[in-house]
């Protein structure tokens, strides 16, 4: 057992890592810039707009470089020989993308450089003009150009848009704007396609964006939500207590009720009890959670019918730490009770029949039959030699428990205005908070990892018949 274990463990190791990887591919091709999601841009008028736009600037590359995107993304990455190893410090990702396409067109860097180059002269001076309401609309206009041709990819768009970009020109941009058509002209005339032909690898070390990544996630820093600035591990510390605590109890709650009911099913297979046990628990699975949820608020939760528990929330207003700890727990189970018993019913009818269904094929084993010829009383038949070995099927789900425990329900978690997993992961997603959503499924995915290890230990005790150390 300790050999196969050990042989488990390090296969966990590629597969974590394979896990980590996705998960860190997934949230780079996320679409737009962290940085700005991060930051509120203001633009400045008057005397001062090159001054704000400076600081505006050192802001996002402050950002840039607390978040650690002014560092390569992997420890190596085969390019083409025109893509320099140098093209992930551009700041803005649009841009980045953009040079990166004109690299793979036109083959040459230098050229490519140059152009970007004057792209930020012409952008520095447009903010170095002092403001003339004369050019007015055009001042605008040629702004929002710019900015558009600093993220155009195609050549042929970069024409039109110089075209645009000369009618909207105001006089003291002229010589900035001959600088910019020469480079861009020279873009076609300078190409090396034979450069994009040629693989390369270029190779950063330890200092890199996945690393970093990596290293804090064993540390149990996630990074910073783009949503409200805070630390992953602190919002989701306290979110996973409150998702914790009740799917654990309902799953806790779910396998003590449905367990016995399976076995009483199977025992009495065919007979009035059977079809009451399935007729019920068949019932209760076919009710929504969301519409139980609902009409339990209705029915138990005040207004015009009964008011035996809270409506939401986890807590009292009043609850305080200078509570016993016994009043505060009791002011919990108080909230908790009945999302607690919304999340379990509908579990029971699968696990009841999964029970259900192993112990009438355990029953039907021989072993069984020269239990009962011995004259042993049924009930040790049934719960000393029948029960243990009908668990496999049940055990196996525990794989899926473990990230179930800190998953959340989304729709019951806002029902019952419970903060917990899934609405802070429901909240993650429509706020595109992808750093959120990401340490979300790779918890989920380490987790799965741990319940699968467990449940193979546990198939060696239940069935005995099960041995890791023979071949």
């Amino acid at each position: 057992m300790g050999a196969y274990l050990l042989r488990r463990v390090l296969f966990f190791i590629p597969t974590l890592f394979v896990i980590t990887l996705l998960s860190f591919l997934i949230s780079q091709s996320a679409p737009g810039d962290p940085v700005e999601q991060m930051l509120t841009a203001k633009a400045g008028s008057g005397g001062e707009q090159l001054a704000e736009r400076q600081a505006t600037q050192q802001a996002y590359l402050d950002k840039r470089r607390e978040l650690g995107l002014d560092l390569p993304l992997f420890y190596f990455a085969i390019a083409p020989l025109a893509e320099p190893d140098t093209l992930y410090r551009i700041p803005q990702v649009k841009t980045q993308e953009a040079l990166r396409r004109l690299v793979y067109e036109f083959g040459n860097w230098r050229s490519v450089q140059r152009y970007y180059q004057v792209l930020q002269r012409v952008d520095s001076a447009f903010f170095s003009i002092s403001s003339d309401t004369s050019w007015g609309e055009r001042r605008t206009d040629f702004r929002a150009i710019l900015i558009l041709l600093s993220q155009e990819k195609e050549y042929g768009e970069i024409l039109y848009k110089l075209h645009q970009l000369q009618n909207k020109l105001i006089p003291p941009l002229y010589p900035f704007y001959q600088e910019l058509l020469a480079a861009v002209e020279a873009l076609p005339k300078e190409a090396q396609p034979w450069k994009v032909y040629i693989p390369v690898v270029h190779w950063y070390g330890i200092h890199n964006q996945y690393h970093r990544w990596l290293t804090g996630l064993f540390r149990g820093d996630f990074g910073i939500s783009y949503q409200d600035k805070r630390p992953i591990s602190q919002k989701l510390g306290e979110a996973i207590r409150w998702s914790l605590v009740i799917n654990f109890i309902s799953i806790l709650l779910a396998y003590f009720i449905a367990i016995p009911l399976g076995v009483t099913s199977a025992v009495h297979r065919g007979a009035l009890r059977d079809r009451a046990v399935s007729f019920t628990l068949f019932m209760l699975y076919s009710l929504p959670s969301f519409w139980v949820g609902t009409m339990a608020i209705v029915f138990l939760c005040g207004g015009d019918y009964l008011s035996l528990f809270p409506p939401g929330g986890v807590q009292s207003t009043e609850h305080s730490g200078e509570w016993s700890l016994i009043a505060r727990l009791g002011d919990w189970a108080y909230h908790l009770v009945l999302p607690v018993i919304v999340y379990t019913y509908g579990s029971l009818a699968f696990l009841s029949r999964q029970m259900r269904t192993a112990l009438l094929e355990t029953l039907q084993q021989d072993y069984i039959r020269t239990a009962r010829a011995k004259g042993l009383p049924e009930a040790v038949v049934i719960w000393k030699h029948a029960f243990r070995n009908s668990l496999i099927p049940i055990i196996t789900l525990l794989a899926s428990v473990f990230p179930a425990m800190i998953s959340g329900s989304v729709i019951l978690e806002t029902i019952f205005s419970i903060p917990g997993m899934g609405f802070v992961s429901y909240g993650a997603m429509v706020a595109r908070d992808y750093p959120v959503i990401i340490a979300v499924f790779t918890i989920g995915a380490i987790l799965t990892l741990i319940g699968i290890l467990i449940a193979d230990i546990l198939y060696a005790v239940v069935d005995p018949r099960i041995s890791y150390t023979k071949r």
